[in-house]
């Protein structure tokens, strides 16, 4: 940790040292809207705010979406086509997570501008159709996309941030929605809290990197490592941000790091009353018929992957059950079993337990698994401890020594190593391997 922390304060220090002589720092403000049409008339479906910083370099933004379902804090902020990070939203449609790309907060007008002028940028083609002038200048802009989405919107003349925009936003099966965004205040921040705002965007951005989270992640949840790092900065974080145009962004990730202490904190709680303990008795059912008992089990090192094992919603990252696969795949001739169970609640119904076993098979071929798939009625994850009673969530990964003691749990997604995948989890197979080895 002290080393993340001199990492920081030598980022801080550097990009401070730059901005010296930095121009000043205008704050863009901008009130936005998802809405769709139902039966002829608008329905507001999420409210939204947005935040542009632009010191005439790399515009820096922040979004406030829905703090509980919305775009994870370590997301919500970023340079501008800088870091992979773009201005955009989480929304639940019909069961699956969309990410919806709000228009760009500062557009790049090229030199020779005019009426008729066209360009494209990232897919977009764009085309100014009319222009104001006066203490309003403005263009007028219509933009189109490859896939047929648009964009309306209008332009500041002087400075390219963004005025007004509606966008078409598509989910499900091609159902269209509506964005909207308005600038609701534009301002240039004094010297004393531009200098807090620089040294606040670094730190946050320091943070952003250190946390190694994919650009497009659709996760909520954060790794204990991650909350950790998080937690070492949010004293200066606060102190930097109070009274800024960041204070609401960094209370938020304020509250999400202490709720996710909390979570992490009863996880923790929970592995230490299991750890040595043997593992209940179980039977499954298989999704593919027939049954498996734990009993078959004995002398080999287990996987438990509590999982929904759903075709549909199924997104990124699918309950990371391709790495499951692979370290299966791996460890297999090495007495390593892995068990999916089956959480969807359709298997615990009579009446919709063949519809739930036809997803999950579906899902396991789209997936390619070849290790078992069974289901119960609930009772395994009770005996262990569900996550989700405790604000965690599934997945839920127990694993068993060959004598049948539990050696490991873990609630929620592994952090990925680009090199071995689920690292962490590959670790604790090696140790029982090994383990099992030398008796």
């Amino acid at each position: 940790m002290t080393c993340f922390r001199a990492l920081i304060l030598s980022v801080t220090s550097l990009i401070h040292i730059m901005n010296v002589q930095a121009a000043s720092l205008n704050v863009v403000r901008f009130s936005g809207a998802l809405s769709q049409q139902t039966r002829g008339e608008s329905q507001i479906l999420r409210r939204f705010e947005a935040l542009l910083l632009d010191d005439g370099a790399v515009p820096f933004f922040a979004v406030l979406d829905d703090e509980r379902d919305g775009c994870p804090w370590p997301e919500s902020f970023g340079q501008m086509a800088a870091n992979g990070v773009s201005p955009h939203l989480i929304y639940d449609y019909d069961g699956s997570k969309y990410t919806l790309p709000l228009p760009s907060l500062a557009l790049g007008i090229p030199d020779d501008a005019a009426v008729g002028s066209e360009w494209s940028v990232g897919g977009w083609s764009y085309e100014i159709t009319a222009t104001s002038s006066g203490d309003n200048a403005a263009w007028t802009i219509e933009a189109r996309e490859r896939r047929g989405r648009r964009q309306s919107m209008q332009v500041s003349r002087d400075s390219g941030s963004l005025i007004r925009a509606t966008q078409d936003v598509f989910m499900g099966q091609g159902v269209r929605f509506e964005l909207n965004l308005k600038q609701t205040s534009s301002e240039t921040l004094g010297d004393d809290i531009s200098d807090r705002v620089d040294q606040l965007r670094s730190e946050l951005l320091t943070l952003q990197s250190a946390l190694k989270r994919r650009p497009d992640t659709q996760l909520l949840e954060l790794s204990p490592r991650q909350v950790d790092d998080s937690k070492s900065q949010l004293t200066s974080l606060t102190t930097l941000a109070a009274d800024t145009p960041l204070q609401e962004s960094v209370l938020r990730i304020r509250r999400n790091v202490e709720q996710q202490a909390r979570r992490i904190s009863q996880t923790m709680k929970r592995q230490n009353q299991l750890l040595g303990r043997d593992s209940p008795e179980f039977s499954l059912n298989l999704i593919g018929g027939g049954d498996f008992s734990s009993s078959s089990l004995r002398g080999k090192v287990v996987v438990l992957h509590f999982w929904k094992y759903a075709e549909k919603p199924l997104s990124e990252p699918y309950g990371q059950v391709g790495y499951l696969e692979f370290l299966y795949n791996r460890y297999k001739q090495l007495k390593v079993e892995v068990v999916g169970v089956a959480m969807n609640p359709m298997l615990q119904q009579s009446d919709t337990a063949r519809l739930g076993q036809r997803t999950a098979r579906k899902l396991a071929e789209f997936m390619n698994l070849s290790y078992q798939i069974g289901y119960d009625d609930g009772s395994l994850l009770r005996e262990l401890g569900d996550p989700r009673d405790s604000d965690g969530q599934l997945p839920l990964w127990v694993v068993l020594s060959p004598e049948g003691k539990i050696t490991h749990y873990h609630s929620g997604f592994y952090e990925i190593d680009r090199q071995q995948g689920l690292k962490e989890l590959d670790d604790v197979l090696v140790s029982q391997i090994r383990a099992a080895d030398n008796k």
